[in-house]
């Protein structure tokens, strides 16, 4: 059965009318001590999470389970854990039904349409989100058609898995052509200074105040994210694609390939390779060798320039005791095939067990 949403009937609700709606309340930073329970702020990254806490004896500390949370600025995120909810956060649950990941991300998205044109003069208060309207597809008796929008995300996952395994197993047959080689303990290493294997090129500065949003992703100085911590507009002599980029500020040694176009800061330098062209596998490899010396630089001593150009690392070696890239790249594609294999067996059950089997048993209900 096909799923459209444009043959289903629609009708309006008051949020307030099928959902029980609790709000978040401040509790001081004193209160508030690192552990396991996410709480949820007011920040459109990461789920809404903004830090990990432990159970609070704060009266306005309060956590619920398997929830949608709605900010005061309009952020919608689902949470199928327990959390606690800082203020300006509602908590969202349909009255008489428990969420699962599928019913709750269809509901997301109508939440989104309701309450996502906000401001911080226009905040959906406790007052207000009751009262907000949200159009979802009813059964006959008018009512919620809760299966239906299960049904039809599941319908959407099972799409989106197809294109997923299609791809990967492209991917598996490319890998399965690359030659089997040694343990890396079984190959001789040598010491090599980075300015000898790459050319080293400087990013360029680039201010918050003159950054334009954009789409091209801004490489800098971090440890997470691939390096990329904004996305811009902005145009430089730093523009580059199939690079590795080195940390030598910030989080210093930290290194990230990049097979796209970027700019790059000027606290992230650029590495190409001096003898043969560069890709995935063998900048991937080269990368855990120049995160072997991470520790070295720590406390104020920096990865500058001149550092970087006679810092050694070990690299696997040809009988030339050159280093042997062929050795690299392949052990990095059979790394790479190993984990894909494995990883799509695992989803394969686990897809098995909770997609198609499940769906069945909800569309015979529609």
């Amino acid at each position: 059965m096909e799923m459209l949403l444009k043959n289903r009937e629609w009708k309006e609700f008051n949020i307030g009318e099928i959902f029980n709606i609790n709000t978040g309340a401040n509790v001081p930073k004193k209160f508030l001590r690192k552990g396991e329970i996410p709480r949820i702020s007011a920040t459109e990254q990461n789920n809404g999470v903004a830090v990990f806490t432990k159970k609070s004896t704060h009266n306005n500390y309060r956590t619920l389970n398997n929830f949608i949370s709605v900010s005061f600025l309009g952020a919608v995120f689902y949470h199928p854990y327990i959390a606690s909810l800082d203020m300006k956060i509602h908590a969202v649950q349909i009255r008489n039904k428990v969420f699962n990941k599928y019913l709750a991300e269809f509901i997301v998205y109508t939440l989104k349409r309701s309450v996502g044109n906000t401001s911080y003069g226009n905040q959906v208060s406790s007052t207000d989100l009751p009262n907000k309207k949200v159009f979802l597809p009813v059964t006959k008796k008018n009512e919620p058609d809760y299966v239906f929008m299960e049904v039809y995300m599941r319908d959407i996952e099972q799409k989106k898995i197809k294109v997923y395994k299609d791809y990967i197993s492209k991917r598996i047959s490319q890998l399965e052509n690359s030659k089997k080689v040694v343990s890396p303990a079984d190959k001789e290493w040598g010491e090599f200074e980075i300015n000898k294997i790459f050319n080293i090129k400087s990013g360029k500065r680039l201010t918050k105040a003159d950054m334009k949003k954009g789409k091209l992703p801004f490489i800098g100085s971090t440890d997470n994210n691939n390096g990329i911590t904004e996305y811009v507009s902005n145009t430089n002599s730093s523009e580059d694609f199939n690079v590795l980029g080195v940390n030598y500020n910030g989080s210093v040694v930290e290194n990230f390939y990049h097979p796209y176009k970027a700019l790059f800061s000027d606290d992230v330098k650029r590495l190409t390779f001096k003898e043969i062209d560069g890709n995935k596998h063998l900048y991937l490899f080269v990368k855990s060798s120049i995160l072997q010396q991470k520790i070295k630089y720590q406390y104020g001593y920096k990865f500058n320039g001149t550092r970087m150009n006679k810092q050694i690392i070990m690299l696997p070696v040809n009988e030339k005791k050159e280093p042997d890239y062929r050795f690299m790249e392949n052990y990095m594609k059979q790394l790479e095939l190993n984990k894909l294999k494995k990883y799509l067996d695992y989803k394969e059950t686990e897809w098995k067990k909770n997609g198609v089997e499940s769906s069945r048993r909800l569309t015979t209900r529609l």
